[in-house]
C-alpha cells in the first residue's frame, strides 16, 4: 500500500527525518552499483490553466526516480524556464524537519505492551521480521515496537533506494534545485506536518492493512515499481489513475486523507496562483492530477479551462 503513495507524498521529507533517527541506515543498505545505465526518455503529462495573459503549468511528479530517467527537456524545460514561481506540495525547512522528527517519535512507536504481533497475521508478521532484519538490521524486539504505518514507510523507502532510485533524481527535487539556482520563488501548498499526518492519522487496523499490502508488494517490488514508472513516464492520465489511484480506493479513509482532502485543501492557494500576475509552475505528485478527484477536475468544476500540452 505504501508503494501506491509514491505519487502522493514527497518521500525526501520522510527520508531526511527518519535518517535522523536511524543514523547511517540507508548508506549501509544501498548497494554501491544500484543504478541503471540505459537512458529512458520519459514524457510525463503537463497541463496549463490560462487566466488572461498568465499561465499556470501543472506537472505530475514522481518523487524518486532511477538516475537514468530523462524527462527535463522539450516543452517541460521551456515551460519551467518561463516561470516566475515554483509551487510544490511543501517546502522543506529546518523547522519543518524538526517538527517531522517530533511527529515520528510521538507517532511511530507503540507504547506499553502493544506491538506489531498483535496486528498482523502470523505469516505477514514473520515476513515483516525478515524484511526488518534484511533492510534495517533490526531484531524482533525492536522491529515489533514500530507502528504499522512507520514500518511500512521504512521498508518501502529502503527497498526503493536499494533498487537504485534516488530522491535527488526526483522531479520536484530537481526542479527545486533549478529554481534556487535561478533565484525563482518557491512556495508550498501545505506544511510538512500536514503531509505527515495525512499518512499516519489512521486506526491501527487500517495501518495494519496498509503494512500487509506493502509486505506483499515488496515480494514483487520490481514489477510493481516498473508499472508505476511506466504509467508516469507515459503521460497517460487514465493509466496513472488506474495504476496509482484506483487501488487506493480499497482503503477509503486513506484515499480521502492522502488524495481527496489534500487536493481540496490546495485549491484556494492554487486559485490564488492562477489569478496572480505571475507565470507559475506547479509540481505535485502525479496521482493528484489524475482520476475523478484530481486537482485538475476540481479546477474544471470551478470553471477553469484545463489544457493538456504534453
Amino acid at each position: 500500500m505504501i508503494l501506491n503513495t509514491i505519487g502522493l507524498l514527497n518521500r525526501r521529507y520522510f527520508m531526511r527525518s527518519i535518517a535522523a533517527l536511524f543514523f547511517g541506515l540507508w548508506a549501509l543498505s544501498i548497494p554501491a552499483g544500484a543504478q541503471e545505465t540505459d537512458i529512458v526518455h520519459a514524457k510525463p503529462a503537463l497541463w496549463t490553466v490560462q487566466k488572461g495573459d498568465n499561465t499556470t503549468y501543472f506537472l505530475g511528479s514522481f518523487h524518486l526516480l532511477p538516475k537514468n530517467y530523462q524527462w527535463y527537456e522539450g516543452i517541460i524545460q521551456s515551460s519551467f524556464e518561463a516561470a516566475d514561481e515554483l509551487v510544490m506540495e511543501t517546502e522543506l525547512t529546518p523547522e519543518a524537519t524538526a517538527k517531522i522528527q517530533g511527529l515520528l517519535i510521538k507517532n511511530g512507536f507503540f507504547a506499553g505492551e502493544d506491538n506489531l504481533k498483535n496486528h498482523l497475521d502470523a505469516d505477514r508478521y514473520a515476513k515483516m521480521l525478515t524484511y526488518a532484519k534484511k533492510l534495517m538490521g533490526q531484531e524482533e524486539v525492536a522491529a515489533q515496537k514500530m507502528k504499522p504505518w512507520f514500518m511500512a514507510m521504512n521498508l518501502s523507502i529502503l527497498t526503493i533506494m536499494s533498487n537504485g532510485m534516488d530522491p535527488n533524481s526526483g522531479v520536484d527535487k530537481y526542479l527545486e534545485g533549478l529554481a534556487k539556482q535561478s533565484e525563482i520563488a518557491i512556495t508550498g501548498l501545505e506544511t510538512a506536518s500536514d503531509q505527515m499526518m495525512a499518512l499516519i492519522d489512521h486506526p491501527l487496523n487500517v495501518q495494519a492493512a496498509m503494512l500487509s499490502e506493502t509486505l506483499d508488494q515488496l515480494d514483487d517490488f520490481q514489477a510493481v515499481m516498473d508499472n508505476y514508472l511506466t504509467a508516469w513516464a507515459s503521460g497517460d492520465s487514465d493509466r496513472i489513475s488506474k495504476t496509482m489511484v484506483d487501488d487506493m480506493k480499497k482503503y477509503q479513509g486513506i484515499y480521502e486523507a492522502l488524495l481527496v482532502n489534500r487536493n481540496a485543501n490546495w485549491i484556494p492557494a492554487i486559485e490564488g496562483h492562477i489569478n496572480s500576475a505571475k507565470t507559475v509552475f506547479v509540481v505535485v505528485g502525479a496521482a493528484h492530477l489524475a482520476g475523478p478527484d484530481s486537482v485538475l477536475n476540481m479546477l474544471e468544476d470551478k470553471g477553469y479551462k484545463v489544457n493538456k500540452i504534453q
